[in-house]
């Protein structure tokens, strides 16, 4: 199971309050990272930041009581207000949120998940504008190419960069793929449908996987097995019961997602709606080394890009692309060969060096 809450492991990670009395550091990089015990944390920053080997990780753990995120959030952002000084020892500051008003020589602002409103860039101006003000060089750490271009386009003195979305493995687990069956698999925190609580999520309902791909694979060829990671809401369960194979690993730990995805034989991502960020799960089925199976959109770009496996335009071909990996060897040990070329780039310890590579450009 997933572990109540994320803990640093990284040597330049002190809690706040050490920090604060620390009268030297010899390192110049900083990140404020508010890490709570009751809900989820966004992963991309907490892996990112703790693969780094340069940047000062500053954190505040919230409290293991229901309720109480709101209040240690606020303590956390007055707790920052008194630090202002103090950061511009700092020649990089690694900004999270656009209410942390922090600003450095390099003020950097991590952009993980854009709308793309006229309200989101009009914030983005009035930050890129306070830190020029300050002296400062805003600069933006995007993970596509769209936000890119979009961030290009509306900011004229703002450095952007693109550094992707990334995984983590255990160096103990072994990258193979079972030749005893085809097995696809979907890996998602929930995978809900009907009346569960999270069918009607953009990420987490799974009503095109439930509803129309399973049973047409069901349909076209029962042999193929299909694994579902991930907590299966109780609709969810009672519809894929008539589908003997369809199985369920429950909601796992990062590491073991990894190694369970490793065994199977394609990865499946079955949304058709196109958000124009860059989805996680993706560069997970790229660290567990196997092909994966998409609808063509800016979400899961870097597959039709990499070329890391067969993009789609409807369900019709999608359960095809399926049924084609299955039927030709060939082709699914060509795919999953350059998924296997490719995953190494991705890796959160190589995309902490590329960040701060790029910032040092500046």
């Amino acid at each position: 199971m997933e572990p109540k809450f994320l803990k640093y492991r990284n040597s330049n990670a002190i809690p706040f309050i050490k920090w604060f009395l620390k009268k030297n550091d010899e390192l110049s990089q900083i990140v404020f990272s508010f890490i709570s015990k009751q809900n989820a944390t966004n992963v991309r920053f907490f892996s990112l930041f703790e693969s780094s080997s340069g940047i000062r990780i500053v954190y505040l753990y919230g409290l293991g009581i229901p309720f109480t995120d709101r209040l240690m959030l606020n303590l956390f952002s007055i707790l920052l207000k008194i630090s202002k000084y103090k950061v511009k020892n700092y020649e990089v500051i690694h900004c999270l949120s656009l209410q942390n008003r922090l600003i450095s020589k390099k003020t950097v602002y991590h952009f993980d998940d854009p709308v793309y409103s006229k309200s989101e860039i009009s914030k983005l101006k009035n930050w890129e504008l306070s830190v020029l003000k300050s002296a400062g060089k805003p600069i933006i750490v995007c993970t596509n190419n769209y936000t890119l271009k979009y961030l290009s386009d509306n900011l004229s003195a703002t450095y952007v960069f693109k550094v992707e979305q990334g995984y983590s493995i255990d160096k103990k687990i072994k990258i193979t793929t079972s030749n005893n069956y085809f097995v696809c698999v979907y890996s998602s925190p929930y995978i809900h449908f009907g009346s569960d609580k999270h069918a009607r999520h953009g990420t987490w309902g799974a009503d095109l996987l439930i509803n129309q791909i399973i049973p047409k694979i069901h349909l076209l060829d029962p042999d193929i097995r299909i694994l579902l990671i991930g907590e299966l809401g109780r609709d969810a369960s009672t519809f894929l019961k008539k589908y003997p194979n369809v199985l369920s690993a429950g909601r796992v730990n990062s590491l073991k997602n990894i190694e369970l995805m490793s065994k199977c034989s394609v990865g499946l991502y079955p949304r058709n709606e196109d958000y124009k960020r860059s989805m996680s799960k993706i560069f997970s089925y790229i660290g567990a080394g196997i092909p994966i199976i998409t609808f063509d959109l800016i979400d899961t770009e870097i597959v039709r890009l990499k070329k890391l496996g067969l993009v789609v335009k409807d369900v019709d071909e999608f359960v095809h692309a399926i049924m084609k990996l299955k039927s030709n060897q060939r082709l699914h040990s060509k795919l999953r060969h350059r998924v296997l070329k490719a995953r190494s780039e991705y890796q959160w310890s190589n995309l902490a060096k590329k960040m701060c590579k790029l910032i040092d450009t500046v």
